[in-house]
């Protein structure tokens, strides 16, 4: 019964940080939810460098950062809640570092600092 118990308390703590990162990205300023790439291109064009939107990807963990690039240009990044080396984290697709909070890989992702990466208001 201990070892139940146990893998109840994992299951149920797993659940939560997955159901915490989830919830950071549904809770930010760029959060659009199911909106095609087009749809975000549009949103975007004409707004500041570094503008960002985020919108729902591919499954219930992958996510997309659209934005501006210096050069007016709308791009695209994956973002994905993964489980890597036993944490949960934000990773932006092929990229190696991870992050705990989403706040700090979008600038991260864009190559800016956090005071110039903006959402989409």
């Amino acid at each position: 019964m201990l070892s139940s118990s146990k893998t109840l308390l994992r299951e149920v703590t797993v659940a939560s940080k997955v159901a915490e990162l989830v919830s950071q990205v549904h809770a930010h300023a760029a959060w659009r939810g199911q909106i095609s790439l087009v749809e975000a291109e549009a949103l975007l064009k004409g707004h500041l460098p570094y503008t960002v939107v985020l919108s729902q990807g591919n499954d219930e963990y992958h996510y997309v950062l659209s934005y501006v690039g210096a050069d007016a240009t709308v791009y695209h990044k994956n973002v994905r809640i993964l489980k890597i080396h036993g944490s949960w984290i934000f990773k932006n697709g092929g990229a190696s570092r991870t992050f705990a909070q989403l706040d700090a890989l979008i600038p991260d992702c864009l190559g800016c600092s956090a005071e110039v990466c903006k959402s989409l208001r």
